[in-house]
């Protein structure tokens, strides 16, 4: 059933959310604040006491659902709970699709206007208040490390803990992914440092299987023998978006040279943009074969499953 539900979400999330508003997060930030200002009051001034209220914010979603999956088991042939799985996965997929993200920014970096780039990125992505995006270079860099990240988080990793452990695992991933992304001023250090560290466990084997599925995609000498660089490691040290950045660049490498260093300055800027625009058409194509690759992979273990079973 798993593929099956995944199939659904991909094929509901392209032909229909592409055009839809994004799902409303706003009852995670509200709940959040609520548990806060309850649990929090109550702990006393210790770090450790400080966590009290993550153990509700993690706890009772899961709770829920794990409760309504029980309660609708058995039921209906099993519908409502196929229901429920696929709307779990949409509210994580969050109308994440490669060739739709870089569609409207393509739109708006065409015409130049580097505005209304960054108040698409501000609202589609997560971008942190101290990153400097004020030159073309940088908006570029920003948005290729960015869409391969969004894809990875909202995607790949969801694919991956949702064929592991069902909706609860997507459920814990979103939550964790929500915490890190609505963090604040009164939030205590150590939740931060922790929820980092859950989102670090949560990616450290989705992240090394998306680069190698780079390695089949693209180049696969250069990309596999970066990822055997750094392939053990459980340092938390390099961010999983530059991480994934210099794998892809790795698998895209020998493609199409850079425009000519010898033209005039209006021509060499015009070559430089339709070049940014040539990588971030391929950064979305390999996107899009590494996804393909993933369906294929998970079809044969289901396949597999149930010849077994």
């Amino acid at each position: 059933m798993k593929f099956l539900v995944i199939l659904i979400c991909l094929t509901i999330n392209y032909l229909w959310l592409k055009d839809f508003d994004r799902f409303d997060d706003g009852w995670f930030f509200r709940f959040r604040r609520r548990m806060e200002e309850s649990v929090g009051s109550n702990a006393n001034g210790s770090q450790i006491a400080g966590l009290a209220p993550l153990v509700f914010i993690y706890g009772i979603p899961l709770l829920t659902l794990g409760v309504l999956l029980i309660f609708l088991n058995d039921t209906a042939f099993g519908l409502p709970v196929m229901l429920l799985h696929i709307l779990v996965l949409l509210v994580a997929f969050d109308r994440t699709q490669p060739g739709n993200i870089v569609k409207c920014f393509l739109q708006r970096w065409r015409e130049g206007d580097s505005e209304a780039c960054i108040h698409y990125l501000s609202t589609e992505m997560w971008v942190p208040e101290d990153n400097d995006l004020q030159d073309e270079k940088s908006l570029s860099e920003f948005f290729k490390e960015q869409l391969i990240y969004r894809c990875f988080e909202k995607m790949f990793v969801m694919f991956f803990w949702y064929m592991l452990t069902g909706p609860l695992g997507v459920m814990f991933c979103y939550i964790s992914y929500q915490l890190r992304d609505t963090q604040h001023e009164n939030q205590a250090e150590i939740e931060g440092v922790l929820v980092s560290n859950i989102i670090h466990l949560l990616e450290w084997v989705p992240l090394r299987l998306l680069a190698i599925t780079f390695s089949l995609a693209g180049n696969f000498v250069r990309c596999f023998d970066n990822l055997k660089k750094s392939f053990w490691s459980f340092a938390n040290e390099t961010e999983a978006s530059a991480r994934l950045y210099s794998y892809a660049g790795c698998a895209l490498s020998g493609g199409q040279g850079h425009a000519k260093e010898d033209s005039d300055g209006a021509e060499a800027g015009q070559d430089w943009r339709k070049e940014q625009e040539r990588e971030i058409e391929d950064i979305q194509a390999l996107l899009e074969r590494s996804q393909a690759i993933w369906l294929a992979v998970l079809a044969l273990i289901t396949i597999f499953g149930l010849q077994t079973a």
